[in-house]
């Protein structure tokens, strides 16, 4: 089968090539320079030297940012292979570093009163990115705490945290980490043979690791209110995205019913419970 990024570098090598040599077709489709930014050109009869420098000007810069044009399109035509390393895009620098070579650093968290109505302060975490090879230069990230957990999870590199960093964690959060510590004392779920598993359908990030399977009335078999139902879909969410589907469906005036909740499938509504989340193997 051919692979998305291959048929992408084939296609954009041809779009390149007849962009900047610009055949008949692309003359006629208006896909040139001087179409294209005809407006900010200006009239080649009025101010003809103006006008080419103008001309000249753009066209090296537009032919100069196809390579970019180019990185931008990977990044959405194959996303998985965009895992294996950190990001980081400033106004005019883009840092990368290889996930396997590297490590990152909690090296600062400060909180901010963003707004007088909120009720609590939002805080910012500073990353701190080195790699062990030379030639990348460290980095630094500065990251929401609510987003925390979600790059933890995420991020293949080990994070530490420099001595008398304190990362304050919402009581959602802290659910997200009692959930994912649930789902692996759960009974796991073996993918039949020849099954793919597809990304995630929540972030699209990661591959779908959760299989929704009924295995609560097990553990009560003396409730008769228990009304979990079984789930037909295939696996289709993360753990992350599926803990915070479970959590946006909860009363958050009663954090005490949380964990003994019942949820519908995201997909297709049968109600599920903690105990029936199963990691797949």
């Amino acid at each position: 089968m051919e692979s998305p990024e291959l048929s992408f570098t084939l296609a954009y090598i041809v779009f390149s090539f007849c962009f900047v040599f610009t055949p008949n077709e692309f003359r006629s489709a208006g896909l040139t320079i001087q179409n294209l930014f005809s407006s900010w050109l200006g009239s080649e009869d009025v101010g003809f030297i103006q006008y080419h420098v103008r001309r000249t000007s753009i066209t090296i810069l537009v032919h100069s940012a196809l390579p970019l044009g180019y990185y931008m399109g990977m990044c959405i035509a194959a996303p998985e292979k965009n895992l294996g390393n950190i990001y980081q895009v400033t106004t005019y620098h883009i840092y990368m570093a290889l996930q396997s070579d590297c490590h990152v650093t909690v090296t600062e968290s400060r909180q901010h009163q963003l707004s007088p109505d909120s009720t609590s302060p939002t805080e910012i975490l500073t990353l701190r990115v080195d790699s062990i090879n030379p030639a990348v230069r460290p980095f630094n990230i500065k990251l929401n705490s609510t987003e925390y957990a979600e790059l933890r999870e995420k991020l293949r590199a080990p994070i530490r945290n420099s001595p008398n960093v304190v990362i304050h964690q919402t009581l959602s959060e802290l659910f997200l980490e009692t959930f994912k510590a649930q789902v692996d004392l759960n009974q796991p779920y073996t993918i039949p043979s020849g099954q793919e598993i597809e990304l995630c359908i929540g972030c699209m990030q990661v591959p779908a690791n959760t299989k929704l399977v009924t295995l609560c009335h097990e553990a009560e078999a003396d409730d008769d209110d228990s009304d979990c139902q079984q789930c037909f879909c295939r696996p289709m969410w993360c753990l992350l995205c599926l803990g915070r589907w479970f959590a946006s469906r909860l009363d958050e005036q009663r954090p005490e019913t949380w964990l003994s909740s019942r949820v519908p499938c995201p997909t297709c509504r049968a109600k599920f419970c903690i105990l029936d989340v199963c990691a797949v193997r």
